[in-house]
């Protein structure tokens, strides 16, 4: 029954009722302690009485209460008094966005300004792994003061809950006519189709949102359910400029590229929405009141150069419009798909700062060179590429420049075959190999940062390029440097307690120290899962955090948990090689060993330019089979200058083929750079690998003139039984 104005909720006053939903009902109300006026949600009676619907409202208020972001309507507490459940919430006076929307649409520097707060609101939620999942103009407030708030989280859902299906439904919807054209109207392809949903839901409703704030109508209509859905589902909706050619391409490109009807070839990210809006307000307008109470952006700071202002904050990645300079509409669309494709694929990785494609098509018809373009966008590294047809064959050529010192870092010659009626597939086969060979961990943008900063003492390194200078332990895997990598990590989360990359990259260090005996402190097993959790809290959509919260499990032995964190990681970024491969290791060695090593191959294929240790999970591989000579073909390629594992796997493979010279010179050098090694070996092998693969290793180990004592049940010489993944 619906609560009357007068009736009490403890300290709480009831005023006025604002709304109902399937999940709860919206009050007015006076905090009579507190002397304010707050927002009561409360749980009908009927469904307080179901103990799973009560939990479920209540891991909502949880949901809730992480969102402390001025964008987002802020919870207060969670009550009961009376057998009533409810929580109380900011209250935000002002009107809804659907009524502030005229029927031709609002002016470009509002849109902007709406546009910017909702990335920003969004990509808050979503870094603490948060959906919306109900976001439209009606739940959307523009207070009285002009400040965006993005209401009723009532459909978002933790992606990290054990039930994907938790959710609770708050939205009002008085009539069926709003239920028909109001809630589905802003569902992606995906929700419409009952399919799993991520965060990028949400940018296809932010996507419809922007549409009806430009055109004045949505972009998918219809007069029944089924019409509505699918229109969703088939249409493409004409551009924003058709309908008002005053508005910028960009805001088009932009709205266009959140409708996407596949999830891959959206935005990937809410954050990069609100970076896109906020060049774009650079350019729209030099009077745009703050977009956010968060983010202000000063006159001055409108009216200035924005690449003189990045070029003090570190290393900025510029993508310049990819060209074309011929006729075909085919390959003229396929140049700006990739360009806009390897921007979204740099951005997912958190440690790469990447300029928007608002700013770099400012300088695309400029003639100007690289280092020009570099210095105008405040870029340290900037990437062009071109496109050239001859009959059916196609020739991309993709380059990456160093703008300040003017060095060729990278170039590639991609030839394919087109057809026009691939150009997804053909995007999707070049622009991850194009992402991961220069933004993975190991590619050619990490190692030349980390050259850069190298030369800084490590106490006048900021924590991000602390992780960049820690980046570099894995090319050269010696003790000094895992020390030196580890202090500088320390460091860099102390000063800032928040950085998930940096807390990942400690997690990592930690588990080499457990893993390798590389200098032991105490309970580095203990450690790392805690700095990995520290990292995932932080960040819960990086894939860094769950890379390193995997690796720390695994060398804990709890398989399951370390599965699951292995394969988020993976699906959080497929486009780092670094993810593809060290998951894909230890996938193997827990026994999914041709899932494992497909995963390696993959991320070999991705990064040709990948470090040594790609190659042990294939070198194990043949081994394990009695392969000897496939696994030193293999071996041949480590090239990891003194890291002693290398010299322990091909003595071990010399001496089963009876090559002795080849293993005693392998001994030797592994006793130089390990002199403990026969104390080490068999306990360290087992951290990593089963004991009958330990103990195959050991017996090559002896046949190379290791002395290596036996235990009690000596282990077989033949190939482990292989156990699927």
């Amino acid at each position: 029954m619906p609560l009357t104005p007068g009736t009490r909720l403890g300290p709480y006053e009831i005023l006025a009722p604002l709304g109902a939903g399937g999940m709860g009902e919206v009050y007015r109300a006076t905090d009579t302690k507190l002397g304010r006026d707050v927002a009561l949600k409360v749980l009908p009676a009927g469904m307080a009485q179901d103990p799973e619907r009560l939990a479920r409202f209540r891991r909502e208020a949880k949901s809730l209460a992480q969102l402390d972001h001025p964008n987002i309507v802020t919870i207060h507490s969670v009550e009961e008094s009376d057998g009533v459940h409810f929580l109380t919430m900011q209250l935000v006076e002002g009107q809804p966005l659907d009524r502030l929307i005229p029927a031709g649409g609002l002016p470009v520097e509002q849109i902007v300004e709406i546009a910017s707060a909702l990335g920003d609101a969004l990509a808050a939620a979503h870094e603490k792994g948060i959906v919306h999942r109900d976001l439209k103009p009606a739940n959307v407030m523009v207070t009285n003061e002009g400040r965006v708030k993005v209401l009723d989280f009532g459909l978002a859902k933790d992606v990290r809950a054990a039930n994907p299906g938790d959710a609770t439904l708050t939205s009002a919807s008085q009539t069926q006519v709003g239920v028909v054209m109001g809630t589905p109207a802003y569902m992606s392809p995906e929700q419409t189709s009952g399919r799993p949903l991520d965060h990028r839901t949400d940018i296809f409703s932010l996507g419809v949102v922007l549409y009806e704030m430009a055109a004045g109508r949505r972009p998918f209509e219809g007069t029944s359910s089924a019409e509505l859905v699918s229109a969703i589902l088939r249409d493409t909706p004409p551009p924003v400029t058709d309908v008002r050619p005053d508005l910028p391409s960009d805001l088009a490109r932009i709205i266009r590229r959140c409708l996407e009807k596949d999830p891959r070839h959206r935005v990937q990210t809410a954050r990069d929405v609100s970076n896109e809006f906020r060049d774009l307000a650079r350019q729209t307008s030099q009077k745009l009141a703050p977009a956010t109470a968060t983010t202000p952006v000063s006159r001055a700071a409108r009216t200035a150069d924005s690449g003189a202002a990045r070029a003090d904050e570190g290393f900025w990645v510029a993508v310049l419009p990819f060209k074309y300079s011929g006729s075909n509409a085919d390959l003229t669309a396929l140049a700006e798909g990739l360009t806009e494709d390897i921007i979204t694929g740099l951005s997912r990785f958190s440690y790469l700062r990447v300029i928007a494609r608002s700013s770099t098509s400012r300088v695309a018809n400029q003639a100007i060179d690289i280092r020009s373009a570099g210095k105008e966008l405040g870029a340290r590294y900037v990437m062009e590429g071109s496109l050239r047809q001859a009959g059916a064959k196609l020739r991309l050529a993709v380059q990456l420049v160093d703008a300040v010192s003017g060095t060729h870092l990278w170039a590639e010659n991609y030839e394919r075959t087109f057809s026009p009626d691939a150009v997804f597939e053909l995007q999707d086969d070049l622009v991850p190999r194009i992402v991961s060979t220069v933004a993975d961990m190991h590619g050619v943008l990490p190692r030349s940062m980390s050259e850069v900063v190298r030369s800084k003492a490590s106490d006048q390194l900021s924590p991000y390029e602390a992780f960049l200078r820690s980046n570099d332990f894995l090319y050269r895997v010696t003790p000094e440097e895992h020390a030196a990598a580890r202090t500088c990590m320390e460091r860099a989360v102390q000063q800032a307690p928040g950085y998930a990359d940096g807390w990942a990259m400690l997690s990592g260090l930690y588990a080499e120290e457990y893993g390798m005996e590389y200098n032991v402190q105490p309970d580095s097993v203990g450690r790392a899962p805690q700095a990995a959790q520290r990292a995932v809290d932080a960040a819960p959509l990086n894939a860094l955090g769950h890379q390193a919260l995997a690796r720390a499990l695994f060398f804990r032995k709890e398989f399951q948990a370390f599965r699951t964190a292995a394969e988020l990681a993976i699906e959080l970024n497929p486009m780092s090689a670094t993810t593809l491969c060290a998951m894909g290791t230890l996938i193997a060695y827990v026994g999914g060993w041709e899932h494992g090593c497909a995963l390696v191959e993959r991320a070999m294929q991705l990064n040709p330019r990948h470090p040594g240790w790609y190659l042990f999970p294939l070198f194990h591989k043949a081994y394990r089979k009695g392969d000897y000579h496939g696994a030193v073909s293999v071996g041949l390629k480590f090239n990891i200058p003194g890291f002693f594992a290398t010299h322990l796997f091909m003595a071990a493979a010399y001496a089963q083929l009876g090559e002795r010279d080849a293993a005693g010179k392998e001994l030797r050098d592994l006793l130089r750079v390990r002199p403990g090694i026969a104390v080490w070996a068999r306990e360290g092998l087992r951290r990593y690998h089963d004991p009958e693969l330990v103990e195959h290793y050991i017996d090559g180990l002896r046949k190379a003139g290791l002395g290596i004592t036996s235990e009690q049940s000596s282990a077989p010489t033949k190939p482990a039984a292989q156990t699927e993944w």
